[in-house]
């Protein structure tokens, strides 16, 4: 894809490499030719979800952060959040201020059904997460890490708690801070989230916290 009227510095084309696959891995190439020709690349997964704005002469792009299999989901069921990227200083950077400038909402009545069906599905949730379920809970998981990717961590920490499985009693079940942390696990781990540096979104200490235990 041509980018129009690039300014000096930003790419004048972008160019997709799709390996195929379900995993939509592949690669994201960049030429700019002012002030000299140059050609960045982009590896990832879900790479063919790449979404290019071209907007006044300069590069801008979302990019998919996935997480896939988690908690029994299968491949089909992967939780995406688009990740604003632009160019910059010569490479592809996230966009952090388009990341926490999006609303930090949440579907509450949507992520305690899907939360519960899981339970009921998995016979519980034990002390120990995750058991195995036939559907996973790509939605919640989802709007976790929209949240997270928006800087609101501890919005996110209390969302789950409110939409967290009570039993008969209206006592919370088991393994709340064990599926907290491994979403967590999931998001540091991510190749974007090392890539773009995003230890330096709001609140990213918090995850980074969570991701090396499993406190609730």
């Amino acid at each position: 894809m041509p980018i129009p009227a690039a300014r000096p510095g930003q790419p004048a084309v972008v160019v997709l490499g799709d390996d195929g696959g379900s995993g939509g891995e592949g690669d994201l190439f960049a030429l700019t030719t002012d002030p000299e020709i140059s050609v960045a690349r982009l590896r990832g997964e879900r790479i063919d979800g790449a979404v290019v704005h071209p907007v006044a002469g300069r590069l801008a792009l979302d990019l998919s952060f996935d997480i896939e299999y988690f908690n029994g989901a299968p491949h089909a069921a992967v939780s995406i959040v688009r990740m604003p990227v632009v160019w910059r200083e010569g490479d592809f950077a996230a966009d952090l201020t388009a990341m926490v400038r999006r609303p930090a909402k949440v579907d509450m009545l949507a992520m305690r059904r899907e939360l519960a069906g899981w339970a009921a599905d998995a016979g519980r949730p034990a002390r120990l997460f995750p058991p195995q379920a036939s559907n996973g809970t790509p939605g919640t998981v989802r709007a976790l890490a929209a949240l997270i990717l928006s800087g609101h961590a501890a919005a996110a920490r209390a969302a789950l708690h409110r939409a967290w499985p009570r039993d008969t009693r209206g006592m919370t079940i088991g393994g709340e801070g064990a599926f907290w942390s491994a979403v967590c696990r999931q998001m540091v781990r991510h190749l974007w989230w090392s890539r773009f540096g995003l230890d330096r979104l709001p609140q990213a200490a918090l995850v980074r916290a969570a991701a090396g235990g499993l406190r609730a």
